[in-house]
């Protein structure tokens, strides 16, 4: 899996980082040839997953879904995803 981080400080708090890698754990357990780019906003993380093949994308997002659920996160979704065939979404700072 490829992961491409955008505007991150050089210095990251450690539970970003374990949750960073959390993530992308999840995410190859599902399709370990998958493509995520992650960029630091100035009020949130914007992650954008891209899936080898679309029918990964449900499964895919089950599985972030009760990382997220676990954690206590709120995600903000993208309404296109099957559409675009990307996932993509917000989790404000």
């Amino acid at each position: 899996m490829t992961v491409v981080r955008r505007f991150f400080p050089e210095i990251l708090l450690d539970n970003d980082e374990n949750y960073i890698q959390h993530l992308s754990a999840v995410i190859e357990s599902v399709d370990e040839l998958s493509d995520m780019e992650i960029v630091k906003g100035t009020d949130s993380y914007h992650f954008r997953i891209v899936t080898s093949h679309p029918k990964y994308n449900m499964c895919l997002l089950e599985e972030i879904l009760k990382l997220n659920n676990l954690y206590k996160i709120h995600l903000d979704l993208s309404k296109s995803i099957k559409s675009s065939g990307t996932l993509t979404f917000n989790i404000k700072l």
